[in-house]
């Protein structure tokens, strides 16, 4: 499972990335809708990031409470 999660998150930072490149390109053509738009995306990929990093941290502090 911690593998999945952090395949995961690489993709989702991966996705971050070509999201952050779209609004350099929005910004040359002055396109204000869709630099509202990924950087709405951009803001939920960092929640959903975060979230997981938790679940990552919670997973491996359950880990060692076990051994």
């Amino acid at each position: 499972m911690e593998h999945l999660v952090n395949n995961l998150i690489e993709r989702l930072k991966t996705r971050r990335t070509q999201e952050m490149m779209k609004i350099e390109k929005y910004k040359e053509d002055s396109l204000k809708d869709l630099i509202f738009i990924s950087s709405g995306k951009i803001f939920e990929l960092d929640a959903i990031i975060q979230e997981l990093n938790e679940l990552m941290d919670y997973n491996m502090l359950t880990k060692t409470k076990i051994k």
